[in-house]
């Protein structure tokens, strides 16, 4: 598949239009409902309008994954307890966060055996990541492919599956990817979706174009969050953090985090000019540090070697500037989106 033209944009997989801007993993919880804040009558709705963008559900783990951040009961969609999760920490003045979440999840039967996700009508997609030892990830993804076909599978659903193989705080080795991302999806391509692999800027650009290569790769999301004290070169750690991570200091169990906000953007930028030019041509979901409707100009006009990129996608924004989320999900709309701009 070659690069599309920007008059035929906006990430569209296996006859699915997923639209010009997705969230990032999580950024509506599991099921699109929000979090607390999202929720405070009249000002949640209006400052937190997802309205344009593409529901991505949280990431789940095959099994249960307890992480960092305690979770409420199904009933409460298994939001987290509390609204400011200590294994979570934001600077809204320099525009960057901390997480270590940990992936803290129900596990996959559990989300899917809710029967919320049966109930969208629109495009989305779910999130999956494995965990653990590499030997046990064969095992946990014929495991979530097996329920995948008993709770849904047949229900006519407009979805994709976000194949996260580089979230920092799993642990995953890097220098193993193509051979363990190829195994995966060899598994995962017998459920006949759209899958989109999510990777971190610090998977070289060329071994992830033969990921992109699997004939079940339909395209790539960039970039996950940056691992803490990760390339020093390019992001001034000891400007933001001259005592180390706050994350460690609130609790040594958490870690240092990884990185998410402003300092991503220009490396995703960097990062997909060196793909384009390893010969890159599967769609691209890219995200990192999008913050404000700018910020998607910059983006679109310094990324691509080829024309354009397919889609964006928002989660930090969330955090650290909800007021720039209505005009940041129009923008895309209007560089990105082959259909009329979100109005709302």
């Amino acid at each position: 598949m070659g690069r599309r033209t920007t008059q035929e944009q906006n990430m569209i997989l296996r006859n699915i239009d997923f639209g010009p801007c997705l969230d990032a993993a999580g950024t509506r919880g599991f099921f699109g409902r929000g979090y607390p804040a999202h929720r405070i009558p009249v000002l949640g709705p209006w400052l937190w309008n997802f309205t344009g963008s593409t529901f991505v559900a949280k990431t789940t783990t095959t099994p249960i994954q307890y992480g960092n951040m305690p979770l409420r009961g199904s009933e409460y969609d298994f939001e987290p307890e509390g609204w400011f999760p200590q294994c979570i920490w934001s600077d809204m003045q320099d525009q960057i966060a901390l997480n270590a979440v940990g992936l803290s999840g129900p596990g996959a039967y559990q989300l899917m055996a809710q029967q919320k996700w049966q109930k969208h009508k629109e495009p989305f997609m779910v999130s999956w990541a494995p965990v653990g030892p590499e030997k046990e990830w064969e095992a946990q993804a014929r495991k979530f492919a097996y329920n995948w076909d008993i709770y849904m599978s047949g229900q006519k659903l407009q979805v994709g599956l976000q194949v996260n193989i580089s979230c920092p705080n799993t642990g995953t080795d890097l220098a193993r990817l193509v051979q363990q991302t190829h195994v995966l999806l060899d598994i995962l391509r017998k459920l006949c979706i759209p899958l989109v692999v999510k990777l971190n800027l610090l998977v070289d650009p060329a071994r992830a174009v033969e990921i992109s290569e699997h004939p079940a790769c339909d395209a790539l999301c960039v970039s996950n969050t940056i691992p803490f004290g990760e390339l020093p070169n390019e992001i001034d750690w000891d400007q933001f953090f001259p005592i180390g991570s706050p994350l460690v200091r609130r609790n040594p169990a958490f870690g240092n985090g990884g990185l998410s906000g402003k300092p991503l953007l220009p490396l995703v930028i960097e990062w997909l000019r060196h793909a384009f030019d390893a010969g890159l041509k599967k769609p691209v979901n890219a995200g990192g540090g999008i913050l404000e409707a700018n910020d998607v100009d910059f983006l679109v006009e310094n990324a691509s070697l080829r024309p354009g990129i397919d889609s964006i996608f928002i989660g930090s924004i969330a955090i650290l500037n909800p007021l720039g989320i209505r005009s940041t999900i129009r923008r895309a709309h209007k560089l990105l989106g082959s259909q009329k701009p979100a109005s709302t």
